[in-house]
């Protein structure tokens, strides 16, 4: 009888000592990372066609190639800029999710131009003021 009851204490150690010791090494990702939607911009391979239709029939007043190419140039940097915009604000992720999308499908949207709409302002340096 005591046998038994030794038995039985010692397995019940054994199963308590490794549940413990299985706790202890389970792996998990902190739950203060946030995960985001973002949208990747592949600027590795930007390019415009060589040769248009309206240059074709009408050269003069078409835009060469390396004219179009700066212009994508510059929309893409746009689209970073207000990429960025957009991962700094303070708002729903649904209100996230429906900007990442007008950014990509409807780039010059009302809705996206109001929440990317920065306020400038510019100061007068000193040396301005120094002369007055």
């Amino acid at each position: 009888m005591k046998t038994s009851r030794i038995w039985t204490l010692s397995l019940c150690a054994f199963f308590f000592a490794s549940a413990s010791i299985y706790g202890q090494q389970s792996i998990s990702e902190p739950a203060t990372v946030k995960k985001t939607v973002s949208l990747k911009i592949d600027k590795s391979n930007v390019k415009v066609q060589r040769h248009t239709v309206m240059s074709r029939f009408e050269p003069e007043i078409a835009s060469t190639e390396e004219k179009r190419l700066e212009k994508r140039h510059n929309r893409i940097a746009e689209t970073e800029r207000k990429l960025s915009i957009i991962d700094t604000l303070d708002i729903s992720k649904r209100r996230k999710k429906a900007l990442l999308r007008d950014l990509e499908y409807t780039p010059f949207s009302d809705r996206l131009n109001k929440a990317t709409l920065v306020d400038t302002k510019f100061e007068e340096s000193t040396e301005n003021q120094d002369n007055l």
